[in-house]
């Protein structure tokens, strides 16, 4: 599917970055090193499950035929590709998280590992299994053949040797200290000039019920999918991301410190580890949280100027969370929205006001964006510019 590429990344961006205090020393701690895996070994390793793909990731399959075609070529080839990045796992020695890579990865096990088709990384996948050759213009004789074919000729068999025996640099990473380590690091990656998503990190570490009902109602969401002006899950898994950071600012608003990283965490894990207590409240809370992101594009004329800061008078055109974060709290509420539509309030006004007046409020949805001040300032001045126009309104999360 198309992303589009200009809105990989959140205008706040930033905000994602651990505080210098919060980096301390753990990069002393760690122990990295690199090895050259051949084909044939990262393929084993991959059908041991010793590379964790998991099904959450197989949803985000992202490259399209055409790129996996090409890589698969290059491969063949013995063309040098980029490193592939593993951490060890804590609790399972030899086996590993993929930080860098996922892709490939993904595309040599689909091409080439010796999976039961009902397997995820096949079953979840965009391709059927197997993944067959086409449009490769340097070895066009593989086209319309699997792997498995290239088993019935010795020209085919000289090109599968290339293939199973051509090493990939891999770099290992073991003894990491903590979440934050791994955390700093997979921010720190970058693939063309998108930044990793820290929201795929949180769903390789952080594994349970509520993990996989935030992949599935990301999946789902239309409105979430508009918003973000892409054609569905996004493979960086920036819809996830952002739900995550809605439920987590309207259900535990107060529990926030000013740490957003440690905010989303903790949400993140108290969810997990008491599903069966909060399914219910969650998912209706995910309902009311998708009526409200329909009406604020109703009331903004379009999804994809849904939480967009105006800047030199210009709408910009990657979402602003820190900004979203308002104008969804005060339209949460039914009777908010009832407000609002019987005052005709324009949420554009109050935005292009704010973002081009105010300069306390764009420092705290522009430049200061997770400290408790910052986040008490851009709610108590939003709250104040929209009672002006309509009256009292009560804001969801309003420290």
């Amino acid at each position: 599917m198309e992303q589009h590429i200009d809105l990989f990344n959140f205008a706040d961006d930033d905000a994602d970055e651990l505080d210098k205090q919060e980096r301390s020393d753990f990069f002393a701690q760690a122990v990295l090193y690199g090895t050259d895996w051949t084909v044939k070994t990262i393929l084993q390793q991959i059908q041991d499950g010793n590379i964790d793909l998991s099904p959450d990731f197989q949803r985000r399959d992202a490259w399209s035929s055409k790129n996996k075609n090409r890589f698969i070529e290059s491969v063949a080839l013995q063309i040098p590709i980029p490193q592939i990045v593993l951490a060890e796992k804590k609790d399972q020695r030899g086996s590993y998280i993929v930080l860098d890579g996922k892709q490939r990865l993904l595309t040599l096990a689909q091409f080439a590992a010796d999976l039961e088709p009902s397997h995820p990384v096949l079953a979840l996948s965009k391709e059927a299994p197997p993944l067959r050759l086409s449009g490769l213009k340097i070895l066009d004789q593989l086209n319309g053949k699997s792997y498995s074919d290239m088993n019935n000729s010795d020209e085919f068999l000289r090109i599968k040797r290339q293939f199973d025996n051509h090493t990939i640099r891999s770099a290992l990473i073991r003894n990491w200290p903590n979440e934050d380590y791994l955390y700093e690091v997979f921010i720190r990656l970058n693939t063309g000039s998108a930044k990793l998503s820290p929201q795929e990190l949180r769903q390789a570490m952080k594994p349970g019920e509520f993990t996989q009902f935030l992949s599935v109602r990301s999946s789902q969401s239309s409105i979430i999918q508009s918003i973000l002006n892409i054609d569905g899950p996004d493979f960086r898994m920036r819809d996830v991301d952002i739900l995550l950071r809605m439920i987590a600012y309207s259900y535990r608003f107060l529990e926030y410190r000013g740490n957003l990283k440690e905010f989303l965490d903790n949400t993140h894990d108290n969810l997990n580890s008491n599903w069966s207590t909060h399914e219910s409240t969650i998912s209706h809370l995910v309902d009311a949280i998708e009526d409200a992101l329909r009406f604020l594009s109703d009331n903004l004329g379009s999804p994809v100027k849904v939480g967009r800061r105006v800047k030199s008078g210009e709408l910009e055109t990657a979402v602003n969370r820190a900004l979203l974060d308002v104008q969804l709290a005060c339209v949460l509420s039914p009777v908010n929205r009832k407000i609002f539509v019987d005052n005709n309030l324009k949420i554009a006004d109050v935005t292009y006001e704010l973002c081009m007046n105010n300069a306390e409020f764009v420092e705290a949805i522009a430049s200061t964006t997770k400290s408790l001040d910052a986040v008490r300032k851009r709610y108590a001045i939003w709250k104040r510019s929209v009672e002006a126009r309509v009256g009292k309104i009560e804001m969801v999360g309003s420290l």
